[in-house]
């Protein structure tokens, strides 16, 4: 009974200590992200297609935002979406 107590109460205190390290650190280590960019990704259509030339649309937001790309290379989003999107540039970049 012993030769399995032990072992597992080890690996708990191990499992415990090292899921309190992960707290700790994600939480000094957090990183802030502009809103505007989390805006901009939910105006793209989410298709991650590569069509713009990016590996997905929240590297084409990050293109965007860092005013690397006028926002006219998506080929995916159309009419009524694609207006939003190039106000919402217009107004808030």
């Amino acid at each position: 009974m012993i030769e399995i107590l032990v072992p597992t109460l080890v690996m708990l205190l191990i499992g415990f200590l090292l899921g309190f390290i992960i707290a700790l650190v994600s939480t000094k280590f957090h990183v802030e992200e502009d809103e505007r960019i989390k805006n901009l990704i939910n105006l793209l259509p989410g298709a991650n297609c590569g069509a713009c030339g990016n590996p997905g649309c929240e590297a084409y937001a990050n293109k965007i935002f860092n005013k690397e790309s006028d926002g006219n290379s998506c080929t995916v989003i159309k009419g009524d979406a694609k207006e939003k999107l190039l106000s919402y540039i217009k107004e808030n970049l």
